[in-house]
């Protein structure tokens, strides 16, 4: 409950932005109370046996942690955020924080038949990554991000860490995200795996170029708590580029207006929905508001 109250003002507080930015600061305020405190609940619930009655709110609550870590941005400033800021251990938090799903998938099991959830992973299992991914279909990647990412037919998520990401962002380019479709948003996140947090974290430069490929697809779209982060780490890592790569910073300029074109003409590619099964290296951090 105090985790859905954190997210209710979390949203409270992006739409008073634009007419109050002080009750927007309040209410973002009053969210990271929350937050704080249903992290503590939830850290010492997880470190004792799990009653079944627990295991749906231990889902969801998962769930909302993942939205509440990625709406919230430390500042609106794209000077002070990454990967313009000077690097910090709580770069990137945000995406690391996925990487306690599996563990929360396994001790919640929202796929059990009495579970509130197991509507969403009904037949998942036909439509799984790994299924998808066997086709290496690569005629949606353009032929210069091919060459910019070394992508060839040999190619593989195993011989090459950018292959995947790159292959799902070249399917979703031309999708609009909506409530609709939030699933297909969040594939890209099944990509990430520690190899290329590490390139993130060491801001190589196509790392980089990836991340900020996927922020102008969510940056427009209907998904709040998305949105705000795109927006700006987006900028940011746009920016980034535009200092250290020129190259890619106009590819990805390229391949946004491109983007635009294509969405009038095309329909949205059929993608399967995420399966949220990787392996997961680490658990949920203890968020601190301050």
């Amino acid at each position: 409950m105090h985790m859905l109250l954190s997210l209710t003002l979390m949203h409270d507080a992006e739409l008073s932005l634009s007419c109050s930015p002080s009750l927007a600061t309040k209410q973002k305020h009053a969210s990271l109370q929350h937050w704080n405190t249903a992290t503590g609940l939830f850290n010492r619930i997880l470190a004792d046996p799990i009653p079944p009655s627990y295991q749906d709110a231990i889902w969801a609550t998962g769930i909302f942690l993942g939205a509440a870590s990625f709406w919230y941005v430390e500042s609106t400033s794209v000077e002070n955020v990454w990967p313009l800021k000077p690097g910090d251990p709580s770069d990137l938090t945000w995406l690391r924080l996925g990487e306690g799903k599996r563990h929360l998938q396994r001790i919640a099991d929202p796929t059990r038949p009495e579970s509130l959830f197991s509507a969403m992973f009904k037949d998942k299992s036909r439509t799984n990554l790994s299924d998808w991914m066997e086709t290496n279909n690569t005629s949606r990647i353009s032929s210069r991000v091919k060459k910019v990412f070394n992508i060839t037919l040999d190619s593989t998520s195993t011989n090459n860490v950018y292959y995947l990401p790159v292959l799902i962002l070249s399917r979703i380019q031309t999708m609009r995200f909506t409530q609709e479709n939030t699933l297909k948003s969040l594939y890209v996140t099944t990509s990430v795996r520690p190899e290329f947090l590490m390139l993130l974290e060491d801001k190589d430069p196509r790392a980089v170029f990836i991340l900020a490929w996927w922020f102008t697809m969510l940056k427009d779209g209907e998904l709040w708590w998305m949105a705000r982060r795109a927006k700006v780490e987006g900028e940011a890592a746009r920016i980034w580029l535009q200092r250290e790569d020129p190259g890619l910073a106009e590819l990805l300029e390229s391949l946004a207006r491109d983007a635009v074109v294509i969405d009038v003409i095309t329909t949205e590619p059929q993608l399967p929905e995420p399966t949220w099964v990787r392996p997961w290296e680490a658990s949920l951090p203890t968020i601190e508001a301050n």
